[in-house]
């Protein structure tokens, strides 16, 4: 297999330097897109192409627990205020999980059904 840097810039080209949750693309407007591990390292996720998404920092921040509180700026509200966050980022987090964790093909046919209703371009 290839090193993880080829992996990840041929998840790059896959994905046509687009997020594949929220359909920014390269340049993303505050911020830059980077691979994500669908099944992490952590839990003995590959380094595979198939396992390898890209995604804007944002959308990869919400999809690690650990990310996304920072992310947001979380500290900087009420406690009343970051436990609303903190529920919104947990939902967002598992519905990112079951989606990064379908098949490919249905990812894709998902993103072609929805993003145009956002108003996102596919370019897959």
């Amino acid at each position: 297999m290839a090193s993880l840097r080829t992996q990840k810039k041929w998840a790059r080209i896959r994905d046509k330097q687009q997020c594949q949750i929220c359909g920014d693309v390269s340049p993303v407007p505050y911020g830059r897109l980077e691979v994500h591990h669908i099944v992490h390292r952590c839990k003995r996720g590959s380094d595979e192409l198939k396992n390898l998404e890209t995604l804007c920092d944002l959308c990869h921040a919400i999809s690690h627990e650990h990310m996304g509180s920072a992310w947001v700026g979380l500290s900087k509200f009420s406690l009343e205020k970051q436990e609303q966050i903190k529920l919104i980022l947990k939902q967002a987090r598992h519905e990112f999980k079951g989606f990064l964790s379908l098949p490919i093909e249905e990812r894709r046919r998902i993103r072609e059904e929805l993003w145009p209703q956002w108003g996102v371009k596919c370019n897959g």
